[in-house]
């Protein structure tokens, strides 16, 4: 029962996602990754729709990893539209806490 309403959570969550032009790297959250070689880069926030410089580690991380503005900006500006938020993975393990912060909308 638990795993059927979580699959259907995941389906739901990701049908708020306009898809066209959608490319999956500008979805991932912002991460440096663990090591400590502070590369400039740019990543795409979903909250502003705009591209911004971190400092990459070098290893690991995620694809939400640019090398250059240019790049971010003409894979992900414009291409990406979130209409409401959509949970992720690290609130799993707690989904009461996840509905409390996170809503779905519809239009």
């Amino acid at each position: 029962m638990h795993f059927i309403f979580v699959v259907s959570f995941v389906i739901l969550a990701y049908s708020v996602l306009d898809t066209r032009g959608w490319h999956p790297n500008c979805t991932y959250p912002e991460d440096d990754g663990p090591c400590r070689a502070r590369i400039p880069s740019y990543f795409f926030d979903n909250e502003t729709q705009l591209c911004k410089e971190f400092m990459y580690g070098g290893c690991e991380g995620n694809a939400n990893n640019f090398e250059t503005l240019e790049l971010c900006k003409q894979t992900c500006e414009g291409n990406t539209r979130i209409i409401g938020r959509v949970f992720n993975h690290s609130n799993m393990h707690n989904l009461r806490q996840c509905f409390r912060n996170y809503g779905i909308f519809y239009t």
